[in-house]
């Protein structure tokens, strides 16, 4: 007999756990992940002091109305596409607006890889002053696997040319 309990994505055991690929980028101020798709991992996320959680992927969203202790913002990206700079942007508001309230932020898409390492490591550029290179390897190192595709390593190097070009503005 099966003693194991399978449960729906959606149902809740009560229980509290991180979602997949869960790690502080700067601590506790950036957290990036895989999708939190369970309320377990919802639970985690506030009790981890996050504030607000931003979804990059259109194709797989957290069960949001499960758990009333987190905002949350959409930036649809589709998966292994590189974010516009218009995109990251709105992702950067965000992140100014929950640095202003001392709020943590997590970020994630569907396994926390690509489109979150992306924004990751503009976060990284925009409030730490980091160049593209360190950016990358720091997000790199901390979560392997991060920034998947050309496309996606090129826009953070023209993310951080935009940023360039509007403080010398």
């Amino acid at each position: 007999m099966d003693d194991v309990v399978h449960l729906s994505e959606e149902e809740d055991d009560g229980d509290v756990y991180p979602p997949w690929n869960f790690t502080w980028v700067v601590r506790d101020r950036l957290a990036a992940m895989a999708c939190p798709h369970r309320p377990a991992h919802l639970r985690f996320l506030a009790e981890q002091g996050i504030c607000h959680l931003v979804t990059l992927s259109p194709e797989k969203k957290p069960p949001s109305h499960l758990c009333d202790e987190l905002d949350y913002s959409t930036v649809p990206v589709d998966e292994f596409d590189a974010p516009t700079i218009k995109q990251i942007e709105k992702f950067i508001e965000i992140c100014r607006k929950c640095t202003k309230r001392s709020q943590a932020i997590g970020v994630h898409c569907r396994m926390g890889r690509g489109r979150t390492g992306v924004m990751a490591a503009c976060y990284l550029m925009r409030f730490n002053g980091h160049c593209p290179e360190r950016a990358i390897t720091t997000v790199r190192m901390a979560r392997p696997g991060s920034i998947e595709t050309y496309d996606q390593e090129k826009i953070i190097h023209t993310y951080y040319d935009f940023m360039m070009g509007e403080i010398q503005s």
